[in-house]
């Protein structure tokens, strides 16, 4: 046999040398998978859902409550799920008994005649026949599906090829989503965000699951890269694509992104090492012809020439570097392995050196994507950006930049330690871009730290040696010399606030309003200054 389709009990009618004759029309578009017979009690136990069940009625001949027996099987079949029953005529009843009928009709149960010339052997085998064919089908789809999708390993972007071979074998939609709901890859016309609600809607109900969203048939299933979580959903106006289809693909889709996890950690450490060499060199000045090797050097990084790219530098959280020496390996993922692997997913362009401190550096794409990638780095990192830029023998003076940002980030995050919150790891890391960064704190940002409180404290000793007209001034400057908002803030009287600032003119020697005094005591007190602002 031949066929490779799914048997029905209409399928079944149809064939004529299996001699079934219809009794009792139930749903006859159900799919049977195997056929037994039985002539004992407790039929329902010998059978499994979609099954035909064959007997001649011997259970039934000289029981003198046969007509309640025959009801009782057909309550066990309906129970089970049978397919169908069929009933061997011209054996021990020369037809169907009335109350069986009866009793199917009444039920909704398929109930079939067997002629007397057919074995019940002859119908078993078809079924059974038709099943094997059936599996050797299968196996084929399987095949031809993992075959079709293997190519997409060979692609410049992997996750993006398979996503869409997925979106063409379905003729429908493919979206790959990351645990917080973000779309990483999609291709096709399916409602993205309402499949996805209806995935974490039935996320608690087990790791594979089918459903329909509007017209849509869909089937999700939960995957891994690298210890990070992603969900794969197909989705087909067709229900028999996603019936015959949505198993296979997904199982060969989650073996795949396996293998591409493996093949990525045996590229990853030379795309580093290249990545590393082109940092170098950037960073060592270039010719223009120079400029034109990095650009292609940076092309299979997915840099794109006239597209505006940033430098970043970045420094670890306060217990997150990764441990030194030879102690044990730590049991999580370095988390700039954890970057790499996001960037490569959510398709940043981006190469990237890291350092022994557990720090690293680099250059990064300017596009919408490097928001949700700085977001994960601060999870482990404090990063300075640099101002957008095209032309890449600006690199090293925007690296500066990034520098220059990352050092007011943390000179931020250390005058708000009395807040409690810069020590907590809780809390993010900073992330700064340079564009951000006012004049007084570029000019500051520019200098030696200790350089810069060494002068503060020549020319304003006097004034820094009492904390309390210190806050006050801080706290005046912060207001924009708002006497009343200062003494808010404080929760003084003004008369308070008015008094400690005529204190602060007789240690200083001239008059608080003065625009010297005032651009000398921002720049002095500007980390306070700023840290209080951002607290209060």
């Amino acid at each position: 046999m031949s066929r490779a389709r799914n048997i029905t009990v209409r399928g079944l009618l149809a064939e004529r040398h299996l001699g079934l004759k219809l009794v009792g029309e139930g749903d006859l578009d159900r799919r049977v998978r195997g056929a037994h017979s039985v002539e004992i009690e407790g039929a329902g136990k010998w059978l499994r859902q979609d099954w035909l069940m064959l007997t001649t009625g011997l259970r039934f001949v000289g029981l003198p409550d046969a007509e309640r027996q025959q009801r009782t099987l057909v309550e066990e079949l309906v129970q089970r799920r049978a397919a169908a029953l069929l009933f061997g005529v011209g054996v021990h009843f020369q037809d169907v008994p009335p109350a069986l009928r009866r009793a199917a009709e009444a039920a909704g149960l398929n109930l079939l005649a067997v002629d007397p010339s057919v074995p019940f052997l002859q119908v078993e085998q078809y079924v059974y026949e038709a099943e094997l064919s059936l599996d050797a089908h299968l196996l084929r789809q399987r095949l031809r599906i993992q075959e079709d999708l293997l190519e997409a390993l060979s692609a410049d972007q992997p996750i993006k090829a398979l996503v869409h071979r997925i979106g063409a074998l379905t003729h429908g939609s493919a979206i790959l989503y990351e645990e917080s709901g973000r779309v990483v890859e999609s291709t096709g016309q399916g409602p993205t965000m309402l499949i996805w609600s209806a995935v974490r809607a039935g996320s608690s109900h087990g790791g594979r699951h089918g459903f329909t969203v509007g017209r849509w048939h869909v089937a999700a299933r939960p995957v891994a890269l690298r210890g990070v979580g992603y969900w794969i959903a197909i989705a087909s106006r067709r229900e028999q694509v996603v019936d015959e289809l949505g198993q296979p693909i997904l199982d060969a889709t989650q073996k795949l992104l396996g293998a591409m996890r493996g093949l990525r950690a045996l590229t990853t450490a030379q795309s580093v090492t290249e990545a590393a060499e082109i940092l170098r060199t950037i960073r060592a000045g270039m010719t223009p012809d120079t400029a034109a090797r990095i650009r292609d050097r940076l092309r299979p990084f997915r840099f794109e020439r006239d597209r505006t790219m940033r430098a970043f530098v970045a420094v670890p959280k306060a217990g997150t570097a990764p441990p030194r020496g030879d102690g044990p390996a730590p049991v999580l993922p370095d988390p700039r392995d954890v970057l790499l692997e996001t960037a490569q997913t959510c398709g940043l362009p981006l190469v990237l050196e890291t350092d022994e401190a557990g720090g690293f550096s680099g250059l990064a794409g300017d596009r919408v994507v490097l928001d949700h990638w700085l977001r994960e780095a601060a999870r482990t990192h404090h990063v300075g950006l640099s101002e957008p830029f095209e032309d890449l023998h600006l690199a090293r003076a925007r690296t500066r930049d990034a520098e220059r940002a990352l050092r007011v980030a943390l000179r931020r995050r250390h005058a708000r330690a009395g807040e409690g919150l810069a020590g907590r790891t809780d809390q993010p890391g900073s992330v700064l871009r340079f564009e951000d960064v006012d004049l007084a704190t570029w000019l500051l940002a520019s200098r030696d730290e200790a350089a810069v409180a060494a002068k503060a404290h020549q020319q304003l000793d006097r004034l820094l040696a009492h904390d309390d007209l210190v806050d006050t001034v801080v706290a005046y400057l912060g207001c924009g010399l708002d006497v009343r908002a200062a003494a808010e803030r404080l929760y003084l009287h003004p008369n308070t606030v008015r008094y400690r600032l005529r204190k602060s003119e007789e240690l200083l020697g001239s008059p608080m309003n003065s625009p010297a005094v005032i651009t000398n005591l921002f720049l002095a007190l500007h980390d306070r200054v700023d840290a209080a602002w951002e607290t209060g």
